[in-house]
């Protein structure tokens, strides 16, 4: 999985799609999934779920994921934020 196997968390926001999901589990990584708030008619990220867990898991987190809508309305993350 990686070379430290101490950082096995992918924190990961937008569960529209499974894929993303799926390569995470695959690669033997434990998957935090962020919740998402409605703001008007968009999903997006929490931003302050997110800090959360990142102060949650701290140091053993790999990687940040945020996965653009496939569906109406499509609206991507604010990446730069996140």
């Amino acid at each position: 999985p990686t070379s430290n196997p101490e950082k096995n968390i992918v924190l990961w926001s937008r569960i529209d799609q499974k894929s993303c999901f799926k390569a995470i589990l695959s690669a033997g990584l434990v998957c935090v999934v962020v919740p998402t708030k409605i703001e008007g008619d968009e999903v997006i990220t929490d931003m302050e779920a997110m800090e959360s867990e990142l102060q949650k898991h701290g140091d053993r987190v790999l990687a940040v994921i945020t996965t653009t809508s496939c569906f109406a309305p499509r609206v991507p993350d604010a990446v730069d934020k996140v």
